[in-house]
């Protein structure tokens, strides 16, 4: 077989991925959602600043499976349990199979990871996150990322596979704390959004990153992951990355809150996913049954359900009771 890679979405980010994977790979094959998608996507991504390479063929279907030993998810959170199951009756045994989603099954209510499991219980997981715009991977501007499974053979493969002279890759075992990290941080961009929105400046947008960072550890700590992948690339270097640069959709999304628009209207605005919205309850949900306390995640709850304004949940945030850090 030759050296092939399917990549299951053709948006920005599958994308991205594309462009900058195409030197490792004799031909990638981008899987795009509909017919109309892959006629209307070449020579280049709209969001993308360079075009695709001659060796990345953006298809629709799956016939290019059978060609591929190694298959990437790159589709939206909301799509993933949808796509496993398409997958499953057309994948062989020397298949690897790995995901650059971010976020949760929100369909099934559970970590993606946790749905790989259910559905394709004879293969090992692989989630590939990190601080990584699709505009610079695209743009070929140095990036690192982290390749996390609970397989040691697995993180390696997938490491090694995506290295290049502009992605650097990291394993890390603690599948579940990266999940945490690469889902949290949604939300907590959110609320930097917010507050750049209303005009607050770096020392709050500092506080925020900080005090966002005990939240997300707190939760991964509850669920036994290790708190040391909370200070790395899919915790901490995710977290400043998605809190301070508009390139990310969940800080648009904040800063269209701060204006008085509702989620309707701040969503069409951004004209993009905001994964940070669709995990929202499913986050609380687990802090709750945890017991662990989240109080930026669920003052920006509250502010989507239009239950307090921007500004209120700013002051609710700076007037809570003191504690030590």
């Amino acid at each position: 077989m030759s050296n092939n890679l399917s990549i299951i979405g053709a948006g920005a980010w599958g994308s991205a991925l594309a462009i900058v994977l195409s030197e490792n790979f004799d031909t990638i094959y981008l899987h795009a959602h509909t017919q109309l998608e892959a006629s209307s996507l070449q020579p280049q991504h709209p969001t993308l600043p360079r075009p695709y390479t001659s060796n990345i063929k953006i298809v629709h279907g799956f016939t290019e499976l059978a060609q591929c030993n190694n298959i990437l998810i790159a589709t939206p959170s909301y799509a993933f349990s949808e796509v496993l199951q398409t997958l499953k009756p057309l994948l062989n045994e020397k298949q690897q199979i790995a995901w650059a989603t971010k976020g949760f099954d929100t369909t099934a209510n559970c970590f993606l990871y946790q749905s790989f499991e259910r559905i394709l219980p004879d293969y090992h997981g692989c989630v590939l996150s990190g601080p990584s715009f699709a505009f610079e991977v695209a743009s070929q501007k140095p990036t690192a990322l982290v390749s996390a499974s609970k397989d040691k053979n697995t993180r390696k493969h997938w490491a090694d596979l995506i290295q290049t002279k502009t992605l650097r890759a990291y394993t890390n075992e603690d599948i579940i704390g990266v999940e945490i990290g690469g889902s949290v941080k949604n939300i907590l961009a959110i609320a930097a959004g917010i507050a750049s929105g209303l005009g607050y400046g770096i020392n709050t947008q500092a506080a925020l990153i900080t005090r966002g960072l005990a939240e997300m550890t707190r939760l991964g700590k509850s669920m036994n992951a290790n708190e040391s992948t909370f200070v790395g690339l899919s915790g901490l270097g995710d977290l400043v990355l998605t809190c301070s640069d508009d390139l990310s959709r969940n800080r648009r999304f904040g800063k269209e809150l701060a204006k008085g628009n509702n989620v309707e209207h701040a969503l069409t605005n951004v004209g993009a996913t905001v994964e940070g919205l669709n995990t929202l309850d499913l986050i609380l949900s687990i802090a709750g049954e945890q017991q662990v306390e989240m109080p930026i995640c669920e003052q920006v709850h509250l502010v989507t359900l239009g239950k307090v304004s921007p500004a209120q949940a700013v002051n609710h945030l700076m007037s809570r009771e003191q504690i030590d850090e």
